[in-house]
């Protein structure tokens, strides 16, 4: 038999079996790849998943044990089913014309990267393109744990009664060429969601073929993550904490639950008749509560917190009909600050402060420092810079970032024993919010770069 060599891999499979992917892609390149904490009995363990453009490749292997690796021809994947509710862990199953194929198990964190598995597999067949902003696939779901003491339970909510003809103007066309599987268009009355109010608009469904289908539903979730590294090298552990903002559904069409995947086979075995999706363009208004204190959307260096309209047609046995919409939220900004003043110690020393005033996106700032140098030391620079300060907490373990959004500086030799006002503004993506495991706040700092000694700052908190 002739031996081909390896095609190098891009994916992060262990050493120690990295050669016996490489032997099974044998003259295939790799062209995506996953991977899972668990076996695929849902036990500790892992698993990862290599994809050429004609087969998927799944290995498992528990903790200490050997590594299995099957290929599943791409071309007998017609489905994908989700199982395990809408958060947490759970198990992707791959489907085929005659039932199941395989399953993965993934856990919490990688729900998100196994809920696009559909797309994945969907996009290596060949299948007919589906325009953007769309997601093919099993819909995805955020962890849940802790929710802060006003955050929203799943729970169903009641479809809303179309708004008045005159009270939203006539929906645009849908724009390109509608795919055979259907195409979503989402349409919101304010490109931005306010925390502590209504969020409306409409989802408008193209649906080229009567079919049968359990279900269309709009899911409304809202999400906040963090992570936290401790330690360096081996010896590094990263710590994460995540809780739910909102989960609100509504069916639309159809059964208003999903069934999972064991309530799915069993509809299948059952043989029980699904309602009929007649070809056509609909139309359907809903209404969304934002929750009152919900943080921004945000993406930071250890804070991920997101917000997002997912659409569904629930198609039995098939890849459903899916589309990801992320929604941009902004919590109530404070739109003034008050009084600021703060001093620091030592032989060099500023005395700095803000003055009442306006607060607000691209607002300016204005104050004024005094320095005191009884030791006559050299003094290169006063800067005044505003900064973004992120934190985040995970397990009792805290971090904060801090970026410099603004700035100015003046020589040190042109500051003298005096007053000497400033004006500095505010950045236009200016939004302070606090959440359960995070927060961005922003500060006024003013320092002294000392030459030959430790620089001297003082921070002034906004607002």
């Amino acid at each position: 038999m002739a031996h081909f060599p390896a095609m190098p891999m891009k994916t992060t499979v262990p050493a120690d079996i990295r050669p016996q992917f490489e032997e099974a892609l044998g003259r295939e390149s790799e062209v995506w790849s996953c991977s899972s904490s668990r076996s695929r009995s849902g036990d500790p363990g892992e698993t990862w998943l290599v994809a050429t453009k004609s087969r998927l490749l799944v290995g498992d292997r528990g903790f200490g044990g050997p590594v299995s690796i099957r290929a599943i021809p791409l071309r007998d994947i017609k489905g994908c089913e989700l199982e395990g509710g809408s958060f947490g862990a759970g198990r992707v199953v791959l489907l085929g014309k005659a039932g199941p194929l395989d399953h993965v198990c993934f856990s919490s964190l990688e729900r998100d990267e196994f809920g696009r598995l559909g797309d994945r597999i969907r996009e290596g067949t060949g299948a007919a393109p589906v325009s953007e902003p769309q997601v093919l696939g099993a819909t995805t779901r955020k962890k849940k744990t802790a929710e802060p003491p006003d955050a929203i339970p799943l729970a169903l909510a009641a479809a809303p009664a179309p708004p008045k003809p005159s009270s939203r103007p006539p929906l645009p066309p849908h724009t390109g060429r509608v795919p055979a599987g259907g195409a979503f268009d989402l349409f919101l009355d304010s490109p931005i969601a306010f925390a502590g109010t209504s969020m409306t608009g409409v989802l408008r469904l193209h649906w080229p073929k009567s079919r049968a289908v359990r279900g269309v539903r709009l899911y409304w979730t809202g999400s906040e993550k963090t992570h936290v590294r401790v330690g360096s090298g081996k010896h590094a552990t990263t710590y994460h904490e995540s809780c739910s903002w909102a989960s609100f559904r509504i069916g639309l069409f159809g059964a208003p639950d999903p069934l999972g995947f064991f309530g799915s086979m069993g509809d299948a075995v059952a043989g029980n008749e699904q309602p009929t999706l007649k070809a056509g363009v609909y139309e359907y208004p809903f209404r969304f509560e934002v929750p009152k204190g919900a943080p921004a959307a945000y993406a930071g260096l250890n804070t991920d917190v997101t917000w997002a309209l997912d659409a569904c047609v629930d198609i039995p046995r098939a890849f459903d009909l899916t589309a990801h919409y992320q929604i941009r939220v902004i919590p109530e900004i404070p739109d003034r600050v008050g009084q600021r003043e703060a001093k620091s110690d030592g032989s060099a020393f500023i005395r700095a402060w803000i003055n009442p005033g306006p607060a607000g996106p691209g607002v300016k700032l204005t104050g004024g420092l005094r320095i005191g140098n009884p030791s006559g030391k050299t003094i290169r620079w006063v800067n005044v810079r505003v900064l973004r300060l992120e934190g985040a907490v995970a397990r009792g373990h805290s971090k904060q970032n801090q970026t410099i959004e603004t700035a100015i500086r003046f020589p040190g030799s042109a500051v003298k024993d005096s007053d000497v006002p400033f004006e500095i503004q505010l950045p236009p993506s200016y939004c302070p919010w606090r959440g359960k495991f995070s927060s961005v706040s922003y500060a006024v700092e003013v320092s002294l770069d000392v030459a030959w000694a430790f620089d001297v700052q003082v921070r002034l908190s906004i607002p």
